[in-house]
């Protein structure tokens, strides 16, 4: 059997703060993620990017979120999931597994229309799989803006509800987004 552990490193500068991470491995061409503590979309600027990469890949056979040793999830990390399930439906024709133990996180996820896109099951995963942090170090206001939206976009696609909770959120974070651009754009001309 042959390993491959992706590494990335992070560093916030002290901007955001977050008592949870995410860790990767992939095993022949099976994706394991898993989300330990208390994870926000600050921990899975990595994640989204991993996903990109992931995507181009042609020997994805399956992947594994794992969220029982989550304690707290956020709506960017849970569209950013979402994402993930997704793509590989639609990229892979894979429908991808989650694991979680946490009655609260299961109903969580539910809630938010991931049982659509993920076969989401009751069962503490193998612990002895090896999986290193997943970190990065170029967080920025523009990137995590970013992430925000399109996780907050993804989760608006899986139902009505979540159109409806998230659609202002969504409305602010493009004008943020817009204003942003145009005074990158005013910075560039003068």
């Amino acid at each position: 059997m042959r390993y491959v552990i992706i590494f990335l490193s992070f560093s916030a500068n002290g901007i955001y703060m977050s008592t949870g991470h995410v860790e990767y491995a992939s095993l022949n061409g099976t994706h394991i993620f898993k989300l330990i503590g208390e994870v926000r979309a600050q921990s899975c600027i990595s994640l989204d990017k991993l996903l990109a990469r992931i995507e181009q890949q042609k020997n994805v056979i399956g992947a594994i979120v794992d969220l029982t040793q989550t304690t707290f999830i956020d709506s960017t990390v849970l569209g950013i999931l979402a994402k993930l399930g997704l793509k590989l439906k639609q990229v892979h024709h894979i429908q991808a597994v989650m694991l979680s133990t946490n009655p609260d996180i299961t109903t969580l996820a539910n809630s938010m229309g991931l049982g659509q896109v993920f076969v989401i099951l009751n069962y503490c995963g193998d612990p002895k799989v090896c999986t290193n942090a997943l970190i990065d170090d170029n967080v920025n206001h523009s990137t995590m803006l970013c992430t925000v939206l399109d996780a907050h976009k993804t989760l608006m696609k899986l139902n009505e509800n979540n159109q409806n909770m998230f659609e202002p959120l969504v409305k602010q974070l493009e004008k943020q987004q817009d204003t942003m651009e145009c005074v990158s754009s005013d910075q560039q001309n003068a």
